[in-house]
């Protein structure tokens, strides 16, 4: 639910998969024993029996490639890592790695065309620091390469903030809007409840801004993730999971997780339906966001295992709506009606696309010197794009994803914010008033530690903004 830096709370909400995928693709290069250690389960999942989704194999293939690192083999370090990189080239870490076996091999001009690679993702990694790159310093090419690394740390883009939630003690981490009434909705892991914003009234803008807790005390919520307006049944659906992070943790709580229906008037939580574990099921179950489909059903991404849970209308409990072996790190969800798809981020593997007819799983591929890794938020423009929160990558970015051929392929990439100090810790966002898109800028996961103690001092909180 974010990189190195934010990844330490935001693991908080995520099983052993995540945490393994995220050492791979985004850690350093102190973590690839913490890898070593975790992918030998994650490969051994039952879903893969036939074949592992591609990604899998990439990282498999990167644990092979530390593993000879670690033993001084340097061709069969570099053999792995340049079959990784061969899968997925759009993993930046593997392409550090790549890099350093490269240079590990005498192959000084592949490890800088290598880096080179990397800057043109976008993305940071401090190979100036690294003993792994030593050799190359004082090169002019590696220090032009440095340069575009160091370049993609700059901010870019016109967004700002567009108000702040005053002294807030909690985790903010979902954002909805009520087109109805202008206010925003707002979800909190650590207090365990939703706080709302006062939009402006017809005759009346005094109160405009004006924020108070939306939910009663008391009622029966775990940490409150993502959010998402029903005007048409005057609810606010909350993805709510029992998270270290939340007020109140106990250990027997870990792993649960369920859809909270709130009435959208008064507040109350009408009830909260549970993830219902299935015998032998030792997931631990988070659900972080949600999307409505047009026919009032309403999809949950389960970041701890590989399942979009539905709640089907009129139903009285979550199904298990589609299980794939490509879902690794499921986060922000849409639904796109008209292409009969819904599309999924996921952390360590990118933009996914399910079908609602068949349920029938795809890995869309980003374009050439783009990366859809570590996406978090995903909404829907009001002109069909995608517009997505990207906070596994240094530097955190919103991307604007064009898609073609009804959704089937993604045909650009444009980054429309990154590097602002404002957003050092976005999560969720959604699309409000006059079409821009609204964010969290700083969640505030990193202010408590895993045993689910953190600083209780009020701090503001900013909600940015940019337009679309």
């Amino acid at each position: 639910m974010s990189r190195r830096g934010v990844e330490r709370g935001r693991r908080l909400a995520h099983g052993a998969i995540s945490r393994a995928l995220y050492a791979v693709a985004f850690a350093n290069p102190t973590l690839r024993v913490f890898f070593l250690g975790l992918t030998a389960g994650l490969l051994a999942w039952p879903l893969w029996a036939a074949e592992p989704p591609v990604a899998a194999q990439a990282m498999a293939l990167a644990r092979e490639a530390a593993t000879a690192a670690e033993a001084d083999d340097k061709a069969g370090y570099l053999a792995k890592m340049e079959a990784a990189v061969a899968l997925r080239p759009d993993f930046p870490r593997m392409l550090v790695n790549l890099a350093a076996a490269q240079l590990a091999n005498d192959r000084a001009d592949d490890a800088i065309a290598t880096l080179e690679k990397l800057a043109a993702l976008g993305a940071h990694s401090p190979v100036e620091k690294s003993a792994e790159f030593g050799a190359l310093r004082g090169q002019k090419e590696f220090l032009a390469i440095v340069k575009k690394l160091a370049a993609n740390l700059y901010p870019k883009g016109d967004g700002e903030i567009a108000f702040s939630l005053p002294s807030m003690t909690g985790v903010i981490e979902g954002i909805a809007w009520r087109e109805t009434t202008g206010e925003f909705f707002f979800g909190d892991a650590h207090n365990r409840c939703v706080w709302v914003r006062a939009g402006a009234t017809k005759d009346d803008k005094r109160g405009e801004g004006v924020v108070r807790r939306f939910t009663p005390e008391g009622e029966d919520l775990w940490g409150v993730l993502g959010l998402a307006v029903d005007e048409v049944n005057g609810v606010l659906w909350a993805a709510t999971s029992a998270v270290p992070a939340m007020s109140g943790f106990a250990q027997p709580m870990d792993g649960t997780a369920g859809l909270a229906e709130i009435d959208l008037a008064t507040g109350a939580v009408r009830r909260v339906i549970p993830v219902t574990r299935r015998p032998g099921d030792q997931q631990s179950h988070v659900l972080g966001d949600l999307a409505l489909g047009p026919d009032g059903s309403v999809y949950l991404p389960d970041s701890g295992g590989p399942t979009v849970w539905r709640l089907a209308p009129g139903a009285n409990a979550l199904e298990a709506w589609v299980e794939s072996a490509e879902f690794l790190s499921l986060q922000g969800v849409v639904v796109a009606a008209e292409a009969g798809a819904l599309f999924v981020a996921d952390h360590a593997n990118g933009l996914l696309r399910v079908d609602l007819g068949s349920r029938e799983v795809r890995r869309l591929e980003s374009p050439e010197n783009t990366t859809l890794i570590g996406i978090d938020a995903l909404v829907r423009a009001p002109n069909g794009d995608l517009i997505a929160v990207q906070n596994g990558l240094r530097p955190n970015r919103v991307l604007r994803i064009a898609l073609g051929g009804g959704g089937d392929t993604v045909m650009s990439v444009t980054v429309l914010e990154a590097a602002h100090l404002t957003m050092a810790a976005p999560a969720l966002g959604c699309v409000a008033s006059g079409g821009q898109f609204f964010f969290v800028g700083n969640a505030g996961w990193t202010r408590f530690d895993e045993a689910g103690a953190g600083p209780t001092a009020p701090r503001p909180v900013p909600v940015f903004r940019t337009k679309l």
